[in-house]
């Protein structure tokens, strides 16, 4: 992103996130971590500081189902098979999931909400509402292996509506993944700060999902989404519902019926999608040999002590 398409109503809210090349983020740092700024009609008038502070005093439900995940790690995945599970029903979400992100909501769109309620964030567990951890609200974390978490977030980056998008080259972006220049922060960062913070909240029920076992054993993650939550799932329904959110019938959901996000999302000519391939392993085609060796390198410094293991390629 340019310097010049920086919104001036924002002006003084922008952290500088730009490389030596002049590419970065339309963000505003809060807590330690960078987020990015909402576009005025999403904002209505309020400071995006002030709204992320409103989530913490958002009133929530005692049956309130919350995902937590850094960025496309599989939260849109996720959020369809948790509300198939709940309603009981076979039926895709015709909203985008980020009509139930809580950095979106903000406090008084998180009490709108009708229930049940499965939202979803990309925020470290200290910025959620107060009540989650008060009320013992079941949180679901679900993580996928870096590499194909930062090609992923590049290519949905590169594809962005100004002023979102961003300019620089998968290079570029790797850089900025491995540091806290990035939105949401880096992944390394994300994950050591949740488990840091659910150990703090003594008796938050908790269940941590990886990406690639919900891609090798689809039928098998439903059936324990199900249990964690208390459903009295059968196994043909949790077969089904398998079946309806595999990667090639979300997709074409998301290309055919999904809608409700208030903003334009995706850059035109660019053929936007949240599903782009889903491949575990992907990050082959985009990573050379000494790039992967050098992300190794940092990734691995950061989280050895983490106890985290990812698949990074299909068993």
């Amino acid at each position: 992103m340019s310097s010049g398409q920086t919104d001036e109503t924002f002006v003084m809210d922008l952290d500088d996130t730009r490389n030596s090349k002049g590419h970065g983020f339309h963000c505003y740092k809060h807590d330690g971590v960078y987020l990015f700024v909402l576009p005025p009609e999403m904002l209505k008038g309020a400071r995006p500081v002030d709204r992320i502070n409103s989530i913490k005093e958002a009133e929530l439900k005692d049956d309130d189902i919350i995902i937590c995940a850094y960025p496309k790690c599989g939260t849109h995945w996720l959020w369809e098979v948790i509300e198939m599970l709940v309603s009981g029903t076979l039926q895709h979400q015709k909203d985008v999931k980020e009509t139930r992100m809580m950095e979106f909501l903000a406090k008084d769109g998180i009490e709108a909400m009708p229930q049940p309620r499965v939202f979803n964030t990309h925020l470290p567990l200290r910025m959620l509402p107060k009540q989650v951890v008060e009320k013992k609200i079941k949180c679901i974390q679900i993580m996928r292996n870096p590499k194909d978490a930062c090609v992923s977030f590049f290519n949905h980056l590169r594809d962005t509506n100004p002023p979102y998008n961003y300019e620089g080259d998968f290079v570029e972006f790797t850089e900025a993944f491995l540091s806290e220049k990035i939105p949401f922060g880096s992944y390394s960062t994300y994950l050591q700060s949740w488990k840091d913070e659910v150990a703090a909240a003594q008796g938050l029920p908790t269940l941590d999902m990886y990406y690639e076992d919900m891609k090798s054993d689809p039928v098998a993650s439903v059936k324990e989404v199900a249990r964690f939550l208390g459903l009295a799932s059968t196994d043909k329904f949790c077969e089904d519902v398998a079946d309806a959110c595999s990667f090639k019938k979300m997709k074409k959901v998301d290309q055919e019926m999904k809608g409700g996000f208030p903003v334009k999302m995706w850059a035109d000519g660019k053929g936007g999608t949240f599903y782009r391939k889903g491949e575990i392993g992907d990050w082959k085609n985009w990573f050379t040999v000494a790039q992967s060796e050098r992300f190794d390198v940092t990734w691995n410094k950061k989280m050895k002590e983490s106890g985290v293991k990812f698949t990074y390629t299909p068993v």
